[in-house]
């Protein structure tokens, strides 16, 4: 099924797997995807979420597994035994999504993908962070599995950081394309006495960072999945200009993980830490100038 395999960081690309949740055609990030297995039987767990469809062993590994039907209110005309799992790794966390099928994987650059309006999106948070569109106009929703993830269980979701100095006159620069996240950064490193300027993409905050005095900016925290420029390009940029270099860049996103972080550092990342650890992130953010 996969044609290329994406090595090189700091291109702007990414590939998705493509697949169906009844008749909606939806797409996830790679990087997070460990495999693709048939569907199996799963042991159910008294009183768990209801889109916890069960647990299954794989592997020797206990893996809980999301109903994804039931979680968007799908339908779906396939059996159980006829479906998919794809077994994901996210903020530190594995488990399992139970899907129609699977299309595909597809690559692309950052730069294709749309970022959804309010209107589609809404008071109550829909799951979507992107468009991409496909084939014969078809279109694929690119899921924020963050959000489904907190959702079912809380212990998962970004919480405000408990710091409440350190960062007394430091300017950061904040790339991150969920409006819901970078209000949490936001206010944690204000609280901290910091001065943050946001932006939803790395291009913008690229194009910001060019524009004034490098000794201006104590440090950048960018998300690695944006629309547009992602934060490996957003790094690769930084690191090789050579007013920009010596400003240190936190990677913070959910995709870090130990077989990853070689990503981060092929870029000249300073450190990098795993979405949700606020708390970690704003110590180190603290410490920046002895890692830099």
């Amino acid at each position: 099924m996969k044609q290329e395999i994406l090595l090189e960081s700091g291109i702007n690309e990414l590939e998705i797997v493509i697949f169906k949740v009844g008749d909606s055609l939806l797409g996830i990030n790679v990087a997070k995807v460990e495999c693709i297995i048939a569907s199996q039987p799963t042991t159910k767990i008294p009183n768990a979420h209801k889109n916890v469809k069960g647990i299954i062993n794989y592997r020797n590994r206990v893996i809980p597994v999301i109903d994804l039907i039931k979680s968007l209110k799908k339908e779906c005309e396939k059996t159980s035994n006829e479906r998919l799992f794809i077994l994901i790794h996210i903020n530190n966390s594995d488990f399992a999504i139970e899907v129609s099928s699977v299309v595909g994987i597809r690559r692309l650059s950052w730069e294709d993908i749309e970022i959804p309006s309010s209107i589609l999106v809404g008071e109550n948070e829909t799951p979507i962070t992107g468009i991409v569109k496909a084939e014969e106009d078809k279109l694929v929703l690119i899921l924020d599995f963050e959000k489904i993830l907190a959702d079912i269980d809380a212990s998962l979701a970004l919480k405000e950081s408990k710091a409440i100095d350190g960062l007394e006159g430091k300017k950061l620069v904040v790339a991150e394309d969920s409006s819901f996240l970078i209000k949490i950064v936001y206010e944690s490193f204000t609280k901290a006495g910091a001065t943050v300027e946001k932006f939803t993409n790395g291009r913008d905050a690229l194009e910001y960072l060019e524009q004034v005095p490098q000794n201006e900016i104590y440090c950048v925290i960018t998300d690695i999945e944006m629309p547009i420029m992602d934060g490996l390009t957003l790094t690769k940029n930084i690191k090789s200009n050579p007013k920009l270099k010596d400003i240190p860049v936190v990677l913070f996103s959910s995709i870090i993980s130990n077989d990853l972080k070689h990503k981060g550092l092929s870029v000249g990342a300073d450190a990098q830490i795993t979405k949700p650890e606020i708390n970690q992130l704003v110590d180190v953010v603290k410490d920046i100038g002895n890692l830099a």
